[in-house]
């Protein structure tokens, strides 16, 4: 074992994908993972496309673990065994239903009793109590609860989900790896263990809160947008020559700029009604249908080569077997063939990070049930170990004294460093002198960017011209001063200003020097990309819109949220490991990677599946899904939710109910279609017999009779039925946080998805520009006159 968690041991006690996926992550980054498996299996194992035998999903979501069956109802041996398990571990992690692990003996308070010290991690669909807990909690249905289908769709159309890459899912797993890692940070300062709870909806959320601010600025629900972001122009994608769809994004003007010399318009980009990005906004039409009629006279290959001379953000629209084909992906190892004594060679994309002084363990195939057991009998016959990590230094918050200098703008860095500032470090906010790019994103706040509020809460501004000597001496010292430096600027920028890793680790050996990229490696690690691009590249947008179509986005910023929790992430794993070990290190987490590896459910059909059949493997493939209509709200349903004997009792009973007996009596209905009820080309086939039938229910109605029949549903829910009035179930997760903002008043922010026992606390409203630029100078030595001189020759913003 190697990484920035080799010693820490995990318990995998959890259920379908979210929480063993969260504990691949955490075995990547070092962990020993020990997965008990229930005697009665896995609800993933049977979810169609199957190779020899065992879902596809399953493979995808146990990777880097060791496997026991254990029989913990009513196996007296099998309990002590789990218990001397839990005698030897810091780690647990559960994702069952709440109150599962308390009736199996295995909740908090039991375990805690047998291992004082350790982190138990529980993640419920949609928290530990409140109204949603009648509903269903898989990725679809979670989608039409937490708002996040209502943000995706054409223009005038209805909401469309994703219709099953499990981007949710995805996001809950993202979430229970944050919240080990906060646990095991506490536990390093504190020597506690602790309970910590999330959940899919709290971590949708979190996943969704730059869009969620721009709503509670305005009260407006986002508008169904297609291809098209909703705060950079242009930002969509373009039909070519040969028709296909190119997306192109032009996030600054610099990147206008090279698009307008791409296409062969060169002066229009210096036009006065295109000089800026809010500018573009305004004439949005007219600057779409420049860039159409130019890039419709040429073929895709010639705008792939065009654009890359002008550093132009831009992708096809890939799938997932585009991905697990294309030269540059597999060269580069985002996704690697794995062997599998069982399963034969698997698919499986990397993870997100690299890290260069501690090396990650290499990506391990999901283990067949009961493969280790020998290892694991071995283990609990050994003494049992206090649990890893230094000594405890009497801090009451996990990252007090910490300080981090921020050099993000954007998305995924301030989200990355709200966190961390949320924990009690000092986050050092730098901006150039112009402010942060997203300054002017999106609907304001009383003259505040209510997606800047929302992600640079708790950090201190320190505006600096470090392109300029002066100012760039003024950000060495600052950055020397660092225990963590957080970047986005690309290898190139950080060169140039002599600030790359290798010169700024001879001046601070033990500093953890954080990069977000867009590759892992060598390889075009400053290519630029939006959210839209990575959305296209990643293959997620074959899984919205019709087959051939239009390309329909995300309208969550999903993947600049999701870097931004996997960047978070590797930088709590590497200040553990400086805790224990003392290195420093230096971090890149790429963009397209943790883009591949939420693709990893798409991908892992890609292996050879025995029969295509199932929606993970038809899913790029099927018609738009935008649940079934009822009278007042579209319905998501999901009839088979544990085995076959359970899915064939439920439909029955539903069609029953619903009127539709006669269809038990048809082959391809009784044997078929229960399987994949609201997805997959079985259930658009039958979609408008089901739709008729439902046509006179109420929503929430037909959601209880759903309930009753045993099986899952949900209600679409939009931003207005969750925050105008914020719904109870906000409420109950404390998911809502009020600040009172010097200029932007009285506010409210999405808080982290994860509750810990009051250790992580938003505190300070988002700073002014340059706010703190002073007070943080004076504390690196520089006089008064000094910082007054510099302000007043603009080097320093004051």
């Amino acid at each position: 074992m190697s990484g920035p968690l080799e010693g820490i041991r995990v318990l995998d006690m959890g259920a379908f994908a979210v929480g063993p996926q969260s504990c691949g992550l955490l075995g990547v980054l070092g962990a020993e993972v020990i997965r008990i498996e229930p005697d009665y299996g896995d609800g993933l194992m049977t979810n169609m496309p199957y190779i020899k035998g065992i879902g596809t999903t399953y493979l995808a979501a146990h990777h880097n673990s060791k496997n026991i069956v254990l029989g913990l109802k009513d196996n007296q041996k099998d309990i002590e065994i789990a218990h001397k398990l839990l005698e030897r571990v810091d780690i647990l992690v559960e994702n069952r239903r709440v109150g599962a692990m308390d009736r199996l003996g295995f909740g908090y308070e039991a375990v805690s009793r047998i291992n004082p010290r350790i982190i138990y991690v529980s993640s419920a669909a949609y928290g530990q109590e409140g109204p949603f807990l009648k509903y269903g909690g898989a990725d679809h249905l979670i989608q039409a609860m937490s708002g996040f289908a209502s943000l995706n769709g054409l223009p005038g159309a209805a909401p469309q989900w994703v219709r099953y890459v499990a981007l949710v899912d995805g996001t809950g797993s993202a979430a229970i790896l944050e919240a080990c890692l906060v646990g095991l940070l506490h536990r390093d300062r504190t020597g506690r263990g602790q309970h910590i709870r999330t959940d899919e909806f709290s971590a949708s959320l979190f996943m969704q809160s730059s869009r969620i601010a721009e709503y509670l600025a305005t009260g407006q629900e986002p508008p169904l947008m297609g291809s098209e972001s909703p705060r950079v122009c242009p930002s969509r994608a373009f039909l070519t020559q040969d028709g296909k769809y190119l997306i192109i994004s032009a996030a600054t003007d610099g990147h206008w700029a090279g698009l307008c010399a791409a296409i062969g318009v060169k002066d229009t980009a210096a036009e006065p009604r295109f000089a800026g990005n809010q500018a573009r906004l305004r004439h949005r039409a007219e600057v779409n249908s420049l860039i159409q009629d130019k890039i419709a006279e040429k073929p895709l290959v010639w705008w792939q080569c065009q654009l890359g001379r002008y550093h132009v953000p831009h992708s096809r629209i890939m799938g997932v077997e585009d991905l697990v084909q294309d030269a540059y992906i597999r060269s580069n190892g985002y996704i690697r063939s794995l062997t599998s004594k069982t399963w034969g060679a698997l698919e499986y994309p990397v993870a997100p990070w690299r890290f260069k002084k501690t090396a990650l363990n290499e990506p391990e195939a999901s283990p067949s049930p009961d493969a280790d057991r020998a290892y694991v009998l071995r283990l609990v016959r050994k003494a049992a170990r206090p649990g890893a990590g230094a000594a405890p230094d009497g801090a009451t918050r996990p990252l007090e004294g910490v300080r981090v200098v921020d050099l993000t703008q954007g998305i995924s860095g301030p989200l990355c460093t709200a966190q961390l500032g949320s924990l009690g470090a000092e986050i050092i906010k730098v901006e150039h002198t112009a402010g942060d790019i997203a300054r002017n994103w999106g609907p304001a706040s009383g003259g505040e960017s209510a997606l800047f509020l929302q992600l640079n809460h708790d950090k201190k501004s320190f505006a600096v011209k470090y392109n300029e000597a002066e100012g760039l001496d003024v950000l060495r010292k600052l950055i020397r001063s660092a225990d963590v430096l957080v970047e986005d600027l690309g290898d190139r920028e950080t060169k140039r200003l002599g600030i790359g890793y290798t010169r700024v680790s001879r001046l601070k050996p033990g500093l953890i020097y954080a990069s977000i990229r867009y590759a892992l490696g060598d390889s075009e690690p400053d290519r630029p990309a939006t959210e839209l691009e990575l959305q296209g590249t990643s293959g997620l947008m074959r899984w919205t819109g019709e087959p051939g179509g239009e390309p329909v986005k995300i309208g969550a910023d999903a993947f600049s949220s999701l870097v931004g929790m996997f960047h978070f992430s590797a930088i709590m794993a590497a200040l553990h490991n400086r805790r224990t070990r003392g290195p420093g290190e230096r971090i890149v987490t790429s963009t397209l990677a943790a883009a591949i590896y939420m693709a990893a459910h798409g991908i892992m059909p890609m292996s050879g599946v025995d029969d295509w059949d199932g929606f993970w493997g038809s899913g790029p493939y099927d018609s738009a899904q935008y649940g079934y209509r009822t009278k007042n709200k579209p319905v998501m349903v999901s009839l088979k939710t544990r085995n076959e004997q359970q899915g064939r009792a439920t439909y029955e009973a539903f069609c029953k109910g619903v009127g539709l007996g006669k269809l038990l009596e048809d082959p391809y209905y009784a044997e078929k279609t229960f399987r994949t009820m609201s997805m997959g080309t079985a259930a658009q086939k039958a979609k408008p017999v089901y739709e008729a039938a439902l046509a006179n229910w109420d929503a929430e109605e037909l959601v209880k009779f759903i309930d009753a029949c045993g099986g899952l549903a949900a209600p679409l829910l939009t931003y207005r039925d969750l925050f105008n009035p914020v719904h109870e179930q906000v409420r109950q997760n404390n998911m809502m946080v009020e600040q009172t903002h010097p200029r932007a008043g009285l506010i409210k922010l999405i808080n982290n998805p994860w509750r810990d026992g009051g250790q992580a606390e938003i505190k300070t409203p988002a700073p002014a520009l340059g706010e703190h630029t002073g007070p943080v100078m004076a504390a690196l030595g520089y006089s008064e006159s000094k910082i007054r001189k510099l302000a007043e020759r603009g080097i320093v913003r004051n």
